[in-house]
């Protein structure tokens, strides 16, 4: 049986399900199609990031509550959620670490586990050295990203490329 380890770097992944009319990524159902007959995915790792509330009670309560219910939602769908607070920079904005906290979390488990594959449900060029070091670790990656939207540097070290409208259309097709 091949092992699979499923990573997922949300954010992006929910904007291409809202695309296409959908109100988030269905992770239980994207694992069950990739596990499909005589793949074990034996972890599921999804990013989500924890967003800058405003400074007063009211949005800091609704910011938690929102978070933690999707938390639950995630981990309900058997994932195992890692949390990416952001931060608010001096110029008003914010900046996530969730494509950091992904990596260190998907390397980490899968040099421990050793599974034949891992799943990168991510298009983002930052995720390209952790895909050139588990090549050398001798697992493959498969890349789950619209093709013309992925870094061309991830492109040339994942094994192969899944084109994430192909899984959702067959995720919209089986329900």
């Amino acid at each position: 049986m091949i092992r699979k380890i499923f990573a997922i770097d949300l954010t992006p992944c929910d904007l291409v399900a809202r695309d296409r009319g959908a109100h988030f990524f269905p992770v239980e159902q994207a694992r069950e199609l990739i596990a499909g007959n005589d793949v074990d995915v034996i972890e599921t790792l999804v990013t989500l990031v924890e967003r800058v509330a405003d400074d007063n009670p009211e949005s800091i309560a609704t910011n938690k509550q929102n978070f933690t219910r999707k938390q639950h939602a995630l981990e309900e769908a058997g994932a195992r959620v890692i949390r990416a607070p952001a931060k608010r920079l001096p110029d008003g904005g914010f900046k996530q670490s969730d494509d950091q906290r992904l990596v260190i979390a998907t390397l980490s488990l899968a040099l421990r586990l050793r599974p034949e594959f891992v799943v990168l449900a991510a298009a983002d060029g930052d995720f390209a050295p952790m895909v050139w070091e588990l090549r050398n670790e001798g697992i493959r990656t498969e890349v789950l990203a619209r093709p013309q939207m992925l870094a061309s540097d991830l492109r040339r070290a994942a094994y192969s490329v899944i084109d994430i409208d192909d899984v959702l259309t067959a995720i919209e097709g089986a329900n």
